[in-house]
């Protein structure tokens, strides 16, 4: 699929934020926050992410809400399974579907060729994780492409994904030789891929929250995250 796009991030959840709560931020042993993401306008594809759990999860309740999508604004979602897109449209007003996406879920937001402006989405939910205790989240990543963002909301790079523990990305480390990670380039529009190689990354690329990338994974393998709240 010919996929340009335009990724801006304007404002992340670091992990730092998330490790300083001690405000009233903290509702019933839930982390809250929210992360904001620019989609772009002009029949241009943005590449997203839930980075949060707002409760509902699903399309219009993170994207359109507010009504705020024009008309034929696409979303599509990857299936791992099948290694192909599903698409849900906005027409007349109303879209043709409402998939679940979950926190850790990447997707491309299409705007139509009539959109004149970019529009802010404001991702808002929370992070589990009990006062002084830690919250962890794993997912199975299947052999071949899986589009994907950080399950909890740390900012990380390419020495985050070697580091194996607490409050970082942990990616990288899991992933066996020759899997690679692609990341969308907003200068030139296209991928910019890092691949392990005996062991090590060829290049340095960031993991911010709210941004979706592809993982190419040469062999299935978990991936963890853990949060630690102390």
């Amino acid at each position: 699929m010919r996929t340009k796009t335009l990724l801006i991030a304007a404002a992340a959840l670091a992990a730092g934020a998330l490790a300083s709560q001690a405000q009233s931020n903290v509702y019933s042993a839930n982390v809250v926050g929210y992360v904001n993401q620019t989609i772009v306008p002009a029949g241009q594809y943005t590449l997203l992410a839930n980075p949060l759990d707002s409760g509902t999860n699903n399309l219009i309740g993170l994207l359109d809400q507010a009504n705020t999508l024009p008309n034929k604004t696409q979303v599509l979602l990857w299936d791992p399974v099948a290694q192909g897109y599903v698409t849900a449209s906005k027409i007349a007003g109303a879209w043709n579907a409402n998939p679940s996406i979950p926190p850790g879920t990447g997707f491309f937001v299409h705007a139509p060729a009539a959109q004149a402006v970019s529009v802010t989405n404001t991702f808002v939910g929370n992070v589990i994780a009990p006062p002084n205790g830690s919250s962890n989240i794993t997912v199975s990543l299947v052999t071949g492409y899986q589009l994907v963002g950080n399950q909890i909301p740390f900012n990380g790079n390419i020495n985050d994904y070697q580091t194996s523990g607490t409050n970082t990305v942990n990616l990288g480390g899991v992933l066996p030789n020759k899997s690679q990670i692609l990341i969308w380039d907003p200068v030139g529009q296209g991928y910019i891929t890092a691949s392990k190689i005996a062991g090590n990354w060829n290049s340095n690329v960031a993991l911010t929250p709210g941004v979706g990338y592809f993982i190419k994974a040469n062999g299935p393998t978990n991936w963890s995250e853990t949060l630690q709240i102390q």
